[in-house]
């Protein structure tokens, strides 16, 4: 190397030709701020771990990189074959498709495998199957109770029972029925729907009816809890009723797949009754159907697809002006819609292999293309700068060297992300709640499809979009070819985002101030974000899912207004046992139950405890076992489900009486206690089943399951009903349903025997919720050590991976804690959210975390450096994301917004931890950069391995206070005179052309002392580096004649 000082400029100049050529030793001058410069110091000596590691990061590297050098230049060398592998591999895996099959189903879909309610509700669904759609009506008035509202409730009955019904059908063929009638719960039961009675009703005559201390349906026969019927009740100082703001209405109709259609039209006509015609006469009405939660919650995320849909579209504008230039040639529309249809591919391919394969689709899936959106934008935003970054000469070289360069240097960004994806996600697949399990498999292969069509299907693409770039075709209409003589705009290639990080924001950060605040500003929030974490509510509310202006929310909040004590509604199950011997036992329970503190006592119903009492008030009669077929007291009509609300089983209008005969009842004295007479065990059957043809017994027979119905010998099953006090959280609603268990598992049975509790949904929701928080940390914990744990191996440095990995656990932090802010609570979307959160804060700081590690300089220079040349990329990622996701930002879908609030807190916290929170700690702690070779496209080039190459290095002296300008716009001019000594000794160079451009407007201070090594893996060629003092230096090479 020679310096002339003499030269008004000053010039430097290095010749690394030969072997043999003298090598560079200058003077260390003092570290500027933030580390040491490079070239000239000596490196300390490394122990065994290090250089372990050191060797470890040189082969990973290396490796990585010649790999995708080597693809690069196969891919643009095979464009339309790989474009046409891609598009045939996702097409066949595409046909799974046609096995599409959402899964809806509760037990399925969030019931925590291994869960005991499996195998519980197997049985209940063998035993006791479901056979009711519930139809559900507040009606809200200024007082309910008075004869103009019990009128217009009245009015509204009649309608509903005079529906005209698809298919000429009608109420009475699709109802369950008590009798003759179809039953239908509400306070019109007091004067049973008779309405001449009803039209002559005063308030006192009101009053009257709700005020008796024991109210008993003259329909059903069953005892009314005036306090379930009415809502906001007013009573005077006597505890009389004296008003109502609310009272509600039930109607029940068979669950049966021959009339689901003209069901769902009935529904379909009361919901318009309730919502659209209303009664003129009634303040508001409120109603929830058995179709209600589908229709709503699929229709608000159709509404919201629409949306989304946009939000591609401004994706799709985005990239085209940020992948691109400002040119009718180096736009790159069609390149940014080819990135896009990339993204639909893996998409395809990931539900194609996921139906295939049998992997459960639920609801939460459908979030899925929206992640792999911003993963996949992610992805080419950093192979399009990995093309910007390429340099002068670099860009010079022909398609296919462009290309595996372009590869070589993104390859490995991307690799790291993605892998650290997949395998976090993969884990995630062991969860034991399966619907967050296999959305993780589902991302996980949709990540992996990804990866390989970036690699393949898009730089196919690029390689394309090359060729016509250098044919001159416009970037619209590929057909039209510019002219030779065409010029690109003054400002073509201007890019607001490298000017701010070159000019402001790389500069910025490097200043000790500000190093100070961002650090302070990051670990303030994560302490805060903390406290919020262990704030953060731990509940499932399916209503939440509901859309917020929508009729069914509207419903929800009446209920909870007007009807606030109602408890989760459970059922206790008992198999097969010796029910006569076994009497004591489980009228003890039946007590014990009543007595338990979140048991409503008044709600606990039990057919022993019925039939106990009927027993004591008829001590006088006799029984004798004359059984004959008991089948006609049970017929098709009578079949029902477990609702908490008495509904009574029709007897199909069968004289009651001759049924009654069947079991002979002779009259006697006989006062013993039926529990201690001796003659009760062989005469309980038979004393059962008189029971239950009478008007107080009919209801029970949905409550006990019996050998056969031709002639009973014994009970299979029963069922005993209560509901649990009101609970608002998910840690209450837990707590009861672990105290029940206790209570009921512990007991035990002469001769065998078993009892259990079971809630359809509540304590499905219990057990889900009881192990989602574990499951929660279990998985974040699993994905953190992955992060880490494929970070270190792909970016081979220890340091630098424990920066990454801080970065991107604060990042998770943050988001966790911000949910408490948004009113977010942890549930099962939420969770599955947050383990996304790894996914996109790994793609924020890993490509910085990497790009740091390839250049070289000292730890401000370095930083600098890396803001260039990743940055864009990284801060385009996600605010495409971002774009995406903008339009839901009122949405009436609760999962669409809950979507947006935490990708767009993971936007944020991500940006912040990987542009602004990174950088100002690697500019104070980061690692030394790969000891790698140099490696220019000639010396990977195998028909040029006998080639030299020379390198030359030129300073230009000024007072500017810009530390850099725009050097990847300087095109390079070849030397005229190659097999000449390319070496000039004045600088600028003037004879024979200009060899390189020098940079102008850089501070200079007199100093030989320049970076160390010039090795940088990443990019190849014609390059620029800086001083220790800020000055820039441009490092082009040279093909030279040996």
């Amino acid at each position: 190397m020679v310096g002339n000082k003499d030269h008004p400029n000053g010039s430097v100049r290095v010749k690394l030709a030969n072997e043999d050529t003298p090598t560079l030793a200058l003077d260390p001058k003092d570290e500027s701020e933030g580390g040491r410069s490079g070239l000239g110091t000596e490196t300390p000596p490394r122990g065994k771990c290090s250089t372990c590691l050191g060797k470890l990061s040189t082969a990973i590297v290396a490796g990585l990189e010649n790999a995708f050098y080597r693809l690069g230049k196969l891919v643009a060398r095979n464009p339309w074959k790989f474009m046409l592998a891609c598009l045939v591999t996702c097409s066949v895996a595409g046909a799974g498709l046609m096995l599409w099959h959402e899964e809806t189903e509760y037990v399925k879909v969030w019931l925590p495998r291994g869960s005991r309610m499996y195998d519980e509700h197997q049985w209940v669904v063998q035993n006791f199957p479901e056979s009711i759609r519930y139809e559900a009506v507040i009606i809200e008035d200024e007082n309910v109770l008075s004869p103009r509202s019990i009128n217009a409730i009245y009015d509204l009955y009649i309608s509903a029972q005079n529906f005209d019904i698809v298919n000429n059908s009608s109420l009475e063929e699709l109802c369950i029925k008590t009798g003759p009638f179809c039953r239908v719960n509400s306070i019109l039961e007091l004067w049973a729907y008779n309405e001449t009675i009803i039209r002559s009703l005063s308030d006192g005559d009101i009053l009257r009816a709700v005020n008796q201390p024991k109210i008993i349906s003259p329909l059903y026969r069953n005892e009314l809890n005036i306090d379930k019927i009415l809502g906001d009740i007013s009573r005077d100082n006597s505890s009389n009723i004296v008003a109502a703001r609310a009272t509600s209405m039930f109607w029940y109709l068979r669950k049966n797949e021959s009339t689901e259609l003209e069901a769902a039209d009935w529904e379909h006509k009361l919901i318009d009754l309730m919502n659209v015609q209303g009664h003129e006469d009634l303040e508001s009405l409120y109603i929830y159907t058995a179709r209600t939660f589908d229709d709503e919650a699929m229709g608000a995320l159709s509404s919201d697809v629409n949306l989304l849909s946009i939000g591609f579209s401004l994706v799709f504008i985005y990239l085209s002006f940020s992948i691109g230039k400002y040119s009718w040639v180096e736009q790159k529309i069609w390149l940014a819609f080819s990135g896009l249809l990339s993204i639909g591919l893996a998409i395809i391919f990931t539900y194609g292999i996921g139906f295939a394969t049998g992997i459960m689709f639920g609801p939460i899936h459908q979030i899925l293309p929206f992640m792999l959106l911003g993963i996949g934008v992610d992805d080419m935003f950093v192979i399009m700068e990995s093309l910007r970054q390429l340099s002068p000469q670099e860009r010079s070289l022909p398609v296919e060297e462009r290309v595996g360069l372009m590869l070589k240097h993104a390859g490995v960004s991307i690799t790291v992300t993605s892998v650290t994806d997949i395998v976090a996600f993969a884990i995630g697949g062991s969860t034991v709640i399966p619907s967050l399990s296999t959305f993780c498999l589902y991302a996980a292969i949709g990540v992996f499809a990804l990866y390989i069509l970036q690699t393949t299907y898009f730089v196919a693409c690029v390689t394309l979009d090359e060729r016509r770039i250098d044919s001159r075709r416009n970037a619209c209409i590929i057909c039209y070819k510019h002219p030779p003589d065409y010029k690109e705009w003054k400002h073509y290639n201007y890019s607001l985002q490298h000017e701010f990080m070159r000019r402001f924001w790389g500069p910025l950060l490097t200043k000790k101030p500000m190093k100070v605040f961002v650090i302070a500003v990051a670990i303030g929030l994560s302490a805060l974000n903390i406290w919020s974490f262990i704030q953060l509510k731990h509940d499932f509310d399916p209503s939440m899912y509901l859309p917020s202006d929508s009729y069914s929310q509207r419903y929800v909040k009446a209920d909870r207004k007007f009807f606030p004590d109602d408890g989760a509604f459970v059922q206790m199950y008992c198999d097969e046992m010796n029910y006569e011997d076994n009497l004591d036992n489980l009228r003890t329970l039946y007590e014990k139950v009543k007595s338990t503190p979140t048991v409503q006592s008044s709600t606990v119903d039990f057919w022993l405890a019925s039939f106990l009492q009927w027993q004591n008030t008829s001590a006088s009669m006799s029984f004798v076992p004359t059984m004959t077929d008991s089948s006609a007291i049970k017929n098709g009509s009578m079949a029902g489900n477990l609702d908490g609300s008495n509904t009574n089983i029709s007897l199909g209008g069968k004289d009651t009486d001759a049924l009654k005969a069947q079991y002979a009842v002779q009259m006697g004295n006989d006062s013993k206690s039926p529990l201690t007479d001796t003659s009760f065990g062989q005469n309980f059957l038979s004393k059962l089943l008189y029971f239950m043809t009478t008007n107080n017994g009919r209801v029970y027979w949905r409550y006990l399951k019996f050998d056969n119905m031709k002639q009973p010998t014994r009970i299979m099953a029963s069922v005993l009903t209560f509901r649990h006090v009101k609970c608002t959280t998910s840690v209450c609603n837990i707590a009861a349903m672990e105290d029940m268990r206790e209570l009921v598992d512990n007991y035990r049975f002469i001769g065998g025997g078993r009892c259990f509790v079971y809630s359809h949904p509540q304590y499905m929701f219990n057990e889900t919720n009881k192990v989602l928080k574990l499951e929660l940390y279990r998985n974040l914990a699993l994905a953190a050590v992955c992060v880490f744990v494929v970070t270190l191996i792909l970016i081979a440095n220890f340091w630098a991976s424990i920066l990454v990995f801080v970065c991107v656990v604060f990042t998770v932090v943050d988001v966790a804690g911000t949910m408490q802010f948004w009113d977010i609570s942890i549930d099962t979307a939420s969770s599955v959210l947050l383990i996304l959160c790894f996914g996109l804060a790994v793609d924020y700081s890993a490509h910085v975390g990497h790009t740091f590690m390839t250049h070289t300089g000292s730890r401000n220079e370095r930083t600098k450096k890396t803001l260039v040349h990743i940055g864009p990329a990284v801060f385009s990622g996600g605010f495409s994301t971002f774009l995406a996701f903008l339009l839901l930002v009122n949405s009436i879908s609760y999962g669409f917004t809950l979507f947006f609030r935490i990708f767009t807190t993971v936007v944020i916290f991500g940006l912040f931890h990987g542009l602004v929170f990174l950088p100002v700690i690697l500019s104070i702690l980061g690692p030394d950069p790969y000891d790698t070779n140099f490696l220019s496209p000639l010396d990977t080039d195998p028909t040029n391995k006998e080639l030299n190459v020379d390198y030359e290095l030129y300073v230009h002296r000024t007072n500017d206070d810009k530390l850099i300008h725009w050097t990847e716009m300087q095109p390079l001019k070849q030397n005229g005179n190659a097999n000449g000594d390319i070496f000039n000794s004045d600088f600028p160079p003037i004879q024979n052309g200009d060899l390189c451009n020098t940079v102008g407007h850089v501070p200079y201070e007199e100093s030989n002392n320049v970076n160390g090594h010039h090795q940088n893996p990443r990019y190849s060629g014609s390059y620029y580096e800086q001083l220790s003092n800020g000055s820039l230096v441009q490092i082009p090479y040279s093909q030279r004649a040996t």
